[in-house]
């Protein structure tokens, strides 16, 4: 195929894109679920691990926190044709502890979370095949069923591990392109503004305290069905 047939089969596809779908296109009043696979990727960083405010040696970032996967959920309501408010909900995920710098190798524990996350988005051909939107809005991060791992208990003794919760910033990108009987494949990408501090009372170490940033990426590719 020619550069030149190639350019033409471009700008056909773009166009249909761009055509109305009866029936399909969002409106103000509809409510929107979308169901997929969620995937969080920290982009995080620690402080010093301290005890009564004082650095205990263990380098400047010792703790990582590992991705995870969820069933991601969100449900919408659009205020207008362009405008809507939706909630971000999910299964929980379930994140690994590592150790870094001077724990590097150790594994620390493990805990899960829920982040749900209110944003208010614009979505700017609602009308279109191809939907794409923008969100910003809050997330609150709720941590639970914090687990001290064996090999941190082997060098510090009995550890009560636990998370604070968490309160951010979110920015969203996303898109969806319309099927039929108003399904549709949804496509959206969050970053979440999420400072926690970490708590450690050990049974050989006294209580530690570590300041964790985890500022992570949410992606979620899945379903959705406008009602």
């Amino acid at each position: 195929m020619s550069m030149g047939h190639m350019g033409w089969l471009a700008a056909g596809l773009a166009g249909l894109c761009a055509l109305p779908v009866a029936g399909n296109a969002h409106e103000a009043g509809d409510f929107i679920f979308r169901a997929g696979v969620a995937y969080v990727n920290p982009n995080d960083d620690s402080g010093s691990i301290k005890s009564n405010g004082s650095d205990v040696g263990l380098g400047s970032s010792p703790v990582k926190v590992d991705s995870a996967t969820s069933l991601g959920l969100t449900f919408a309501y659009m205020f207008t044709d362009n405008f809507a408010v939706e909630l971000l909900g999910a299964w929980p995920f379930k994140h690994d502890l590592k150790g870094n710098d001077g724990l590097d190798g150790v594994s620390i524990g493990s805990i899960k979370q829920l982040p749900p996350t209110l944003t208010a988005q614009y979505h700017f051909m609602p009308q279109s095949k191809f939907q794409p939107y923008v969100g910003v809005g809050v997330n609150y991060t709720y941590f639970f069923d914090e687990d001290a791992d064996g090999e941190l208990e082997g060098l510090v003794g009995k550890t009560d591990l636990s998370l604070d919760n968490s309160w951010g910033l979110a920015g969203q990108v996303g898109a969806d392109y319309a099927l039929s009987n108003g399904w549709m494949l949804n496509a959206a990408l969050w970053y979440i503004d999420i400072n926690t501090t970490a708590k450690l009372k050990t049974a050989g170490a006294g209580n530690l305290k570590v300041d964790v940033d985890v500022d992570p990426w949410v992606f979620m590719v899945g379903l959705g069905k406008r009602f």
